[in-house]
């Protein structure tokens, strides 16, 4: 704890450097081959949890941007899917969902006409996505109306204190790792259950996860890192 005390400390005043730019992350999931074999990091674990307390053994699963495949192979050591898909515009990463035995398609994420291609499933996964998308609003709508079940997501909460402090002290919310560009939306708890309302989705449920430990169950919407989404479609 008080190694990320610290980070969050460092957090609030500091800049990662900035790389290269690379729009198909091949860089970035290169450097992370090694680590992809490792078990899933604290954020990544959590989000699969809600998961599977949420599913039924025999699923069938969509993952937009599933990355290097670790989050559903996780879920599917534990609920037995009955068909997973894992989607990516990285083939370097979508190579590693495949040593995993995911079924993998490589498509533009950002484009719907692109996600049309794909077939309904019970479940439809947008994890740590959205927030990259101008069109968030489109996507979500286009993972509502291909699943059969359910559509789970995940972002960052921009109310995090370390993000409220960040800008009190002159500098914006610093949520990207690679390059400021990486980011294009952004949401508190209460932005997130506005917007929601707003496009007519009724039946969700919002977590906070992560974040300062005790705190985070006080005042969630301070203390908490990530945002969670579970919405169930009724059809």
């Amino acid at each position: 704890m008080l190694y990320t005390l610290k980070k969050w400390l460092k957090e609030l005043f500091i800049y990662p450097a900035l790389k290269d730019n690379d729009p198909d992350y091949t860089l970035y999931w290169k450097e992370r081959k090694s680590a992809s074999q490792k078990p899933l990091n604290s954020f990544q674990k959590k989000r699969a949890d809600f998961v599977v307390k949420a599913i039924e053994s025999g699923s069938s699963v969509i993952d937009v941007g599933c990355g290097d495949g670790g989050i559903l192979f996780y879920i599917n050591q534990r609920k037995k899917l009955g068909r997973m898909i894992g989607v990516d515009f990285s083939k370097e990463v979508l190579a590693l969902a495949k040593e995993k035995g995911i079924e993998i398609l490589n498509l533009d994420i950002s484009k719907v006409e692109e996600l049309n291609r794909l077939p309904q499933a019970d479940y439809v996964f947008l994890f740590e996505v959205i927030e990259h998308l101008s069109n968030s609003e489109e996507i979500l709508k286009w993972a509502f109306k291909n699943s059969k079940k359910g559509v789970f997501f995940s972002v960052p909460n921009t109310g995090f204190f370390v993000h409220r402090f960040r800008l009190l002290f002159g500098r914006f919310p610093l949520q990207w790792r690679v390059r400021p560009s990486e980011h294009l939306r952004f949401w508190t708890v209460r932005d997130m259950a506005w917007w929601l309302k707003n496009q007519s989705y009724k039946n969700f449920k919002i977590h906070l996860y992560e974040g300062m430990p005790i705190l985070n169950r006080l005042w969630p919407s301070l203390f908490g890192q990530g945002i969670f989404v579970e919405i169930s479609v009724d059809k």
